[in-house]
């Protein structure tokens, strides 16, 4: 499929002329993309940092083709958009996310876009593709055959979700991606804005990819955030999701680097004790019901996923529980920066010199 079509043609609209078509606005929606399927050569090449290729300005034609019409299998699907599998060149897949038709949505699109076309990062879910011919914007992004994080440590199918390596190491590659969006764009940070553990895919080899930026935006913002004039601008909706916000954002209104700290202490979490950020059945959060035990010095032992059994090392999971609690710290000055937490995850776990199993996919 895309056969003879111009899906490798390199667009030569840049991102200005992005911006004089629409004002960015914020909205999110469910994604689903990872793992390289660019139909040329050199594609794993440019799979990571600065070498990533450029994404495409595709026709609708090609989208239909690509998708069978929209009759293809629906892989993802959130509040605003649908995500369907596609047959991209070299038989290989891709994810293509279509948003609803309205002129809010057409704004949170060019905003995620915009934000999508500036990101060159091996973490960072690598964007194909786009076509904005119509009113409902389109998103090709890479596929991701192991699904999300949230699927494989909750969901029916998780089985015994990941190994504590794995899920180090997804902890670090996550933490990766935030610091390049933090600070590895010079003066221009990027919030994401939705750190969650849906929002992270997991590629063949279970490496993780950080997705959905439709709540992300360039710089601190927020209802309070700084309009013409020094004074506040309109307000707009609180980022995030529930169990993920930081506590200070939803006093402040203020979104900043330290709000992902807060999400991403909230995914630590996850990862130690393989609990939801918000308890089915009781409603409770996850910080609230292992925050004070950890606080107060209790085992780590004592909230650990059970389904690891003795297959951990005490010392890691200590230090993860430690740097998890830093994070979701109530006052944001006290949270470390992704910096940091890369720089201790590095440190005091094996992560970093993980090398892929393939029995770690069972």
């Amino acid at each position: 499929m895309f056969s003879g079509c111009g899906l490798f043609t390199r667009s030569r609209r840049g991102r200005s002329d992005l911006r004089k078509r629409g004002e960015m606005g914020g909205a999110s929606s469910r994604v689903a993309p990872a793992e390289p399927v660019m139909g040329v050569e050199d594609a794993e090449e440019q799979q990571s940092g600065d070498a990533a290729a450029d994404a495409r300005q595709l026709a609708w034609a090609e989208v239909e083709a690509a998708t069978g019409g929209f009759s293809s299998r629906v892989v993802g699907r959130g509040g605003f958009s649908t995500v369907y599998l596609a047959s991209l060149p070299s038989s290989r897949l891709g994810a293509v996310k279509v948003s609803c038709s309205s002129e809010r949505l057409r704004l949170a699109f060019r905003r995620e876009l915009d934000v999508l076309l500036s990101l060159r990062h091996p973490h960072v879910v690598r964007l194909l593709g786009y076509c904005d011919e119509r009113d409902e914007g389109v998103l090709v992004f890479e596929y991701a055959p192991n699904g999300d994080l949230h699927e494989r440590l909750h969901g029916a199918g998780g089985g015994n979700g990941l190994p504590w390596a794995r899920r180090v190491a997804v902890a670090l590659q996550v933490a990766a991606a935030l610091e390049y969006l933090h600070e590895g764009r010079g003066d221009t940070p990027v919030i994401h804005g939705d750190v969650k553990a849906s929002n992270v895919l997991l590629d063949a080899d279970l490496n993780a990819k950080l997705c959905d930026f439709g709540f992300a935006h360039v710089g601190v913002a927020g209802a309070a955030a700084a309009g013409g004039g020094g004074r506040p601008s309109a307000p707009r909706a609180v980022m995030g999701s529930p169990g993920y916000v930081d506590p200070h954002l939803l006093r402040s209104g203020v979104a900043t680097e330290k709000s992902d700290v807060y999400s991403y202490g909230v995914l630590l979490l996850e990862l130690l004790t393989g609990k939801e950020a918000v308890c089915r059945d009781t409603g409770h959060r996850l910080t609230a019901a292992v925050g004070p035990r950890l606080a107060a010095g209790g085992e780590v032992s004592g909230v650990l996923d059970q389904r690891l059994g003795a297959d951990y090392d005490a010392a890691e999971a200590a230090a993860v529980a430690e740097l998890a609690m830093k994070c979701v710290s109530d006052r944001p000055e006290l949270r470390p920066s992704m910096a940091d937490v890369v720089r201790a995850l590095r440190e005091k776990t094996s992560a970093a010199g993980l090398k892929f199993d393939r029995k770690m996919m069972s």
